[in-house]
């Protein structure tokens, strides 16, 4: 009768634990954000951008903050005086998609103590600081690494290959490591890679339709055309269709719908998503840390130096593009 007894309690003191030991409302994993305000500035409004803002907003508002949503309308005066307007307003927390990476120094200025979490643009990494200001995204290197590894597998039967490359704005921070992350993988892969075109078409369809079809005239040898972003590889798979091409392979960027699109119907070979949802969530979790005094590291994806946090990119093709339709 006792070893009945002993068991009982057993069981309640376990069913105890588990509806008492960290079975708050919120949960012991989710970030308590009540009373914290909280501004988010967006650079330019557009889908990718707007995707991050609205998740990153709808998680702060969950866990209790109050958070405001700003379009800058790519005005570097505009990011300026709305976040002085913040300091003024004793926000507890920036959310920040820099207009001009090169204005992170003065942005940080003018915050002070309150911390920042940048995405979208990342500032070069002695503008970052542990503990105050940090950046959440998608490490842009791998997106090239990932291009590349998609061309050495359609063409590893080929010693050489011919590839053009259009390039997202020269502005942007994520155009200069996805192309060279693209180039070295390919450089290092042992085969005969020659890069037959290269420019900015600044991630947009119509300049890279333009330009693809000015270098058709010269009359080299094309077999792959990689873009920063699926926006330009339509404008690619456009021009082709016009020149009556099907033998160019073409890569993307950003699993958007007309890139998903593309792939499903055999017209581009490859692209890599890019999540934004992910994104936002993420930038909402590190800058409530920061707030609270904290660091990121104890956040998934973050770095050693906790500077940033990386929220993955992901293979797409046709075994899988369904997934992201």
């Amino acid at each position: 009768m006792k070893k009945l007894v002993s068991l009982v309690m057993c069981f309640i003191l376990a069913i105890g634990c588990l509806s008492g030991c960290g079975g708050s409302s919120k949960g012991s994993s989710d970030t308590d954000a009540s009373g914290m305000k909280i501004l988010i500035s967006v650079s330019q409004a557009d889908d990718f951008r707007n995707q991050i803002a609205q998740k990153a907003k709808d998680t702060a508002e969950k866990a209790g903050a109050k958070v405001e949503v700003i379009d800058e309308k790519n005005s570097i005066e505009n990011q300026v005086s709305d976040i002085k307007k913040a300091v003024s307003e004793k926000y507890d927390a920036i959310i920040c998609g820099l207009v001009d990476i090169d204005t992170a120094f003065e942005v940080e200025a003018i915050a002070g103590d309150i911390p920042i979490v940048f995405f979208n643009t990342c500032p070069d990494s002695d503008r970052l600081e542990a503990g105050k200001y940090i950046y959440v995204g998608s490490n842009e290197e791998d997106a090239g690494k990932y291009q590349a590894e998609a061309i050495l597998k359609d063409f590893q039967s080929s010693d050489e290959i011919n590839v053009a490359i259009f390039k997202g704005a020269s502005s942007h921070a994520a155009t200069k490591p996805r192309t060279e992350a693209l180039k070295n993988a390919l450089n290092d892969s042992g085969k005969n890679v020659n890069f037959v075109f290269e420019d900015n078409a600044d991630w947009d369809k119509t300049t890279a339709k333009d330009m693809f079809k000015q270098f058709l005239k010269t009359g080299q040898k094309c077999d792959a055309v990689v873009c920063n972003n699926d926006t330009m590889a339509t404008g690619i798979i456009e021009a082709c269709k016009e020149e009556k091409l099907n033998d160019i392979k073409i890569y993307g960027i950003d699993a958007t719908a007309d890139g998903c699109a593309a792939i499903e119907a055999g017209e581009m070979a490859f692209t890599v998503y890019q999540s934004a949802t992910g994104q936002g969530e993420m930038a909402f979790k590190a800058v409530a840390a920061l707030a609270n005094g904290n660091d990121i590291s104890e956040l998934e994806g973050a770095t050693k130096d906790k500077k940033y946090v990386w929220v993955p990119f992901e293979k797409v093709d046709s075994s899988n593009v369904k997934d992201y339709e």
